[in-house]
């Protein structure tokens, strides 16, 4: 008998199906073996060697899998293609040595047997053509990526287990660093003391409605350049300037001084990685880096498909790569041109050049395993969250392979001429001519179509106009956005950034307010503003990425793990215990301006993990708390405060996010998650709550919506 061991249940069924009787499939169910959370378990003395124990949870796998393997005569270590698969195979060799008891710390059996012939196989996608693949080809352990993977594990615990207490002295209990979240703390304070710091600046910009004569239609022109000089970014700061260009402009003279034609192409975007999944997944799914991860391990570990039974339907999710398979291209070369048109197909695969950095070109992009499988024709065997994201993977992958979009761009160059000088406005069309892979993907490209125009040929004003504008501040992190700049800043990997978010916020760090954006929270720039001052290199995008460079170039054979970490800790370990004797303990109580029910001694304003709550002076003796009042809004509540003068507060739900509800719970039960803005909906009465873009209808049937205005117009002609 053959064992093969994989990490979840789903993934073990559907191998299960595609290999022949000799075989058995079973889980691990996940990790084997890890460090004690009890104890450091790094001999920091003795190069760093880590202590692993098997978790509880795990000794039941484990048991069983000893089990399977006494008539076993080869044993196939299935485990995922990265580092943490690679580490997850080592690690199933050490705890299923026969010759080990379960408890993982090296006492002998008497038993002087072996582990059967044992093979490492790996695979990009879970089907019956990628797994016999892999079995014809087997290999031995790279130890290379396990010895990558044991260092960035140790790394993460010396900072998490050293620092964490450092916090809980100096700041409070509860709290925790750690080597790559504190990074992601970091950008995400420093963006919101950048929106703080920001000073909003008025700007106006000129445009004019023209028309051809005995003409209706009409196109507009943006001014671009006063006499010789171009229009100032973001445009004209001057009111009183402002007001005397649209006033000269009425007794203007305008004509075209240049005409511009000429054909532009768009090409597609390349097939996804992880990080550009979870983007595209926020964008335009709202779909959060976890749940993006999620669900597509579900669909890269196997699904039931009519006439197929179970069956993965994407390849590995997590990787940095924009490499596919030749197969993958013919194929779906020959599904564009059968189902879509042979006019979309290319003359030659489309190849994409990977730029991430530690990339591994081995691994291939996110893709469909089958790209004929269109969604369509699997809906009916997925959830609607399944098969939204494999549309979009199957559109992404499909459209990477198809021609070019072609449009015909039109630019103008209109001259307006006053007494006193010449303006230049400039006027722009565009129009699809080939839809090419927008016909799969689609993107925003609004058409504008010009006149047919002439040089020399005067045009008339219709209306000009001057528009007010702020300049805005740097917008929060999304999902997206700091999944992006994660990556571009090398902090992390394919298969960390959902967790780096994840963590962030289960730490109370930061939360997401109503447009889903970060903020952090009083705690998490308490806990920023600590590691800062006395860790800086903690905290520096740099340093870390650094860091991560090296641990490519350990799993690249060009470093030793041990050098790396000892380059990192002792430096770390010498400034930990400056810190501990220099740093004084910041006192983040206040008092509540009341006395204890129980004992009366003062009670205090303290912090906990999920905000402020109020407590006792006298703890550990009493141990009286209270929740904090909750924040008032001064508005009236939209259901009761009529009749009964409810009033809007803030309060925070369970896990600690903030909502608004009525000061008279539970005698009036009005919530919403964003905030209301004290008017009603126009259209149905319903309450107003705010939006990042302006105000909405809090009612789920009505689509009313208001955007922020920020200019007025001054019509002149």
């Amino acid at each position: 008998m053959k064992l093969i061991i994989v990490e979840s249940p789903t993934k073990a069924r559907t191998i299960g199906k595609f290999v022949g009787k000799e075989f058995v499939v079973e889980s691990s169910f996940g990790h084997v073996r890890d460090l004690a959370s009890s104890s450091l378990s790094v001999d920091v003395e003795h190069d760093f060697a880590p202590k692993y124990v098997i978790p509880k949870k795990a000794l039941p796998a484990i048991k069983r899998l000893k089990e399977k393997l006494k008539n076993t005569e080869t044993l196939i270590l299935a485990t995922d293609e990265d580092r943490e698969g690679e580490a997850i195979a080592w690690h199933l060799t050490k705890v299923l040595d026969p010759a080990k008891t379960l408890n993982g710390r090296g006492k002998k059996n008497k038993t002087t047997a072996t582990l059967p012939k044992t093979e490492r196989i790996v695979f990009h996608e879970i089907t019956k053509r990628a797994i016999e693949e892999a079995l014809a080809h087997p290999r031995n352990i790279n130890m290379r990526l396990v010895d990558a993977q044991q260092a960035r594990r140790i790394l993460d615990r010396l900072v998490g287990y050293k620092l964490s207490p450092f916090l809980w002295k100096k700041v409070m209990r509860g709290l925790s660093a750690g080597r790559v979240q504190s990074v992601a703390l970091r950008l995400i304070v420093k963006r919101e003391k950048e929106i703080e710091a920001f000073v909003a600046q008025t700007y106006w910009s000129i445009s004019a409605t023209l028309t051809k004569e005995r003409e209706k239609t009409t196109f507009s022109a943006d001014l671009a350049r006063i006499g010789k000089n171009a229009v100032p970014k973001p445009g004209l700061t001057d009111k009183p300037q402002v007001h005397g260009i649209t006033e000269a402009l009425k007794n203007a003279t305008w004509h075209v001084a240049a005409l511009e034609q000429k054909a532009t192409e768009r090409a597609p975007l390349p097939p996804f990685t992880t990080s550009t999944l979870q983007q595209a997944a926020w964008q335009r799914l709202g779909f959060s880096a976890k749940k993006t991860m999620m669900v597509a391990q579900q669909l890269y570990e196997g699904m039931e498909v009519a006439g197929e039974g179970s069956t993965g339907l994407i390849t590995y999710m997590r990787t940095d790569s924009f490499h596919v398979a030749e197969s993958a291209l013919a194929d779906a070369s020959t599904y564009i041109a059968d189902a879509i048109g042979e006019r979309y197909k290319l003359p030659r695969p489309r190849r994409f050049k990977t730029s991430a950095k530690g990339a591994q070109e081995a691994h291939e992009a996110i893709r469909p395993t089958v790209p004929a499988r269109a969604p369509e024709t699997i809906k009916a065997n997925l959830s609607r969250d399944q098969f939204r994201l494999y549309d979009l993977i199957w559109r992404r992958f499909i459209a990477s392979q198809m021609q070019p979009a072609l449009f015909e761009t039109a630019s103008a160059a209109i001259l307006a001429d006053t007494a006193d000088e010449q303006y230049t406005f400039r006027a722009r069309g565009i129009q699809e001519r080939f839809d090419g892979f927008t016909r799969i993907w689609q993107i925003k490209t609004e058409e504008v179509v010009l006149p047919k125009l002439q040089k020399g040929e005067e045009v008339f004003p219709e209306r000009v106009a001057a528009e007010e504008h702020e300049t805005q501040p740097p917008a929060r992190y999304t999902d997206a956005s700091l999944v992006k700049s994660l990556e571009q800043f090398g902090i992390g990997r394919p298969s960390t950034y959902a967790s780096i978010i994840s963590v962030i916020q289960e730490r109370n760090y930061a939360e997401k307010n109503q447009d889903k954006r970060f903020i952090p929270t009083e705690i998490g720039r308490t806990v920023d503003d600590m590691l800062t001052k006395h860790f800086p290199s903690i905290v520096d995008v740099d340093f870390t990425a650094h860091i991560e460079e090296e641990l490519d170039e350990i799993a690249e054979g060009k470093k030793e793990w041990q050098p790396v970490i000892k380059t990192f800790y002792e430096p770390f370990a010498i400034l930990l215990a400056q810190k501990y004797e220099t740093v004084e303990k910041k006192d983040l109580t206040e008092p509540a301006g009341e006395n204890c029910e129980q004992c009366g001694k003062p009670m205090l304003i303290k912090h906990g993990r999920f905000g402020k709550f109020i407590a006792c002076s006298g703890f550990p003796d009493c141990k009286n708390t209270k929740p904090l009042p909750p924040k008032e809004l001064g508005i009236a509540c939209p259901a009761c405060g009529a009749a009964e003068g409810g009033k809007v507060v803030e309060r925070r739900g369970k896990k600690g996010r903030t909502f608004y509800g009525c000061s008279r719970y539970p005698s009036c039960n009005f919530a919403t998650w964003k905030k209301p803005t004290g008017a009603l909906c126009p259209e149905c009465n319903a309450p107003l709550v705010e939006e990042r873009a302006g105000e909405s209808c809090s009612s789920k049937t009505c689509g009313w919506r208001k955007t922020k205005v920020r200019a007025e117009k001054n019509n002149e002609k």
